[in-house]
């Protein structure tokens, strides 16, 4: 299968476009009234400006084309990884390099799993992991049904697409299937989908990671081994038991299959006819289409935490390709038509009881909970700190619990508050929705 993953010397042309102007370090608003406020969880974090946004790390990626960085310098290749891959450095940045920022410093990290050194140890474990168990989480595959197991003692299981059709394939992820703080995720998704007699079915234990967190750690083939594998089962599905809709209630699956997997020639044949939604994304349609009995009280003061993977992630970047209208390459606009901003709040705010009120930092200029990019696994006490500063947030804001739409979001923004004596829980969407539906 041909893939368009560009090398770092494809996006030399883009790199030499950053003029280092610093803007890409602070998130800013102007209202009115204008705020402003940190947006690099590096920058901030490490100070240096090296770690700081892409005006830093775009002066890495000059000093590994010509030669005078040495990714086999131990501090050096932690720098590169010292970095979530939030976008938000891209959400500020208005300059022709913008649309391409955080491919570039994936583009790093992949030069140097190419060259051998890459990632660091600790994610060298991830890797293992999916090259053994086809997961990052270490886990044997037939844990990876561990969470249905409420569904089996009350009778009402859940369908095998193995051995049974189904309109709907829920893509569980493996954060939701083996994370055990995170299992609530996709038990809520599935009580939701009982409760509307929804068609769906898993793949069960023959599920295999959607390849995102290779991706973002530079395991650009292992990503491909596990892509390729997931978009000829996703045609098999669809030909031999009539799937037609792909749901995951996991940011990084959502972002991998309607992003990375795009990057393949052979996309749109083997997704002809099939659509791929978040779950927060397929229940605001029935809610607006009066499918969705939002009935029973959910009492409380919320407030919602946007992913880095349903919000800036998926913005559409238009480009002056040809220099029709201003030069070959000319950064235009964006779009932002694909962001999950809108439907998440519009569904938290519909539940009875619920009152939202928002942080600062919100929407395209969300703070990243920190632990995307291989940093929880690589730097976990920075992860949980930086998902503190998050909790501290939403408290400030007045909230009494935080709302997200996002397993990882969801295990280390709960790590944060707890590492700071905070009584803040992070709740995903699809939880409060399951408590606000009546039984079917």
């Amino acid at each position: 299968m041909q893939w368009n993953i560009p090398s770092l010397e494809e996006l030399e042309h883009y790199i030499w476009r950053c003029t280092a102007c610093g803007t890409c370090r602070v998130a800013y608003d102007f209202g009115p009234p204008a705020t402003c406020g940190e947006i690099c969880p590096s920058g901030s974090e490490f100070g240096f400006e090296g770690y700081m946004a892409s005006k830093g790390k775009i002066a890495f990626a000059r000093g590994i084309l010509d030669g005078t960085l040495d990714l086999a310098d131990p501090e050096f290749l932690e720098a590169i990884y010292k970095c979530t891959i939030c976008a938000g450095c891209q959400s500020q940045c208005q300059l022709d390099h913008k649309p391409y920022i955080p491919e570039i410093f994936e583009a790093m990290r992949r030069k140097a799993v190419e060259s051998g050194v890459g990632p660091l140890p600790l994610q060298k474990n991830l890797l293992q992991s999916m090259k053994s168990y086809n997961n990052p989480y270490q886990g044997p595959r037939r844990l990876r049904t561990d969470w249905t197991r409420p569904f089996k003692k009350a009778k009402k299981p859940i369908k095998n697409l193995n051995k049974e059709p189904a309109e709907i394939m829920f893509f569980v992820g493996c954060t939701g299937a083996f994370n055990k703080q995170a299992q609530g995720i996709p038990q809520a998704t599935a009580s939701i989908f009982q409760k509307l007699g929804l068609d769906f079915g898993i793949l069960g234990e023959s599920e295999v990671c959607c390849g995102s967190t290779a991706m973002r750690v530079g395991d650009a083939e292992e990503f491909k081994r596990v892509a390729e594998h997931n978009l000829n089962l996703f045609r098999q599905m669809a030909d031999e038991k009539g799937v037609k809709t792909i749901i995951t209630s996991c940011a990084g699956c959502y972002r991998a299959i309607k992003k990375d997997y795009c990057l393949s020639a052979d996309y749109d044949k083997l997704m002809d006819g099939i659509e791929v939604i978040h779950t927060a994304d397929y229940l605001h349609r029935l809610w607006q289409e009066g499918k969705l009995p939002l009935q029973n009280a959910v009492e409380g003061t919320f407030t919602y935490h946007d992913p880095c993977h349903t919000g800036r992630h998926l913005n559409k970047f238009i480009i002056d390709e040809d220099g029709s209208e201003l030069w070959p390459g000319a950064y235009l606009e964006l779009s932002e038509e694909d962001c999950l901003y809108d439907q998440p709040r519009e569904l938290l705010a519909a539940i009875p009881g619920v009152e939202v009120v928002e942080m600062k930092r919100v929407r395209a200029n969300s703070y990243c909970c920190g632990g995307g990019g291989g940093v929880m696994t690589g730097f976990g006490d920075w992860a949980t700190k930086n998902a503190g500063k998050r909790i501290s947030e939403g408290v400030e804001a007045g909230a009494s619990d935080m709302v997200s739409i996002c397993p990882f979001c969801h295990y280390n923004l709960n790590a944060g508050a707890k590492s700071i004596g905070s009584a803040m829980k992070l709740y995903d969407l699809t939880e409060l929705i399951d408590r606000a539906l009546p039984e079917k």
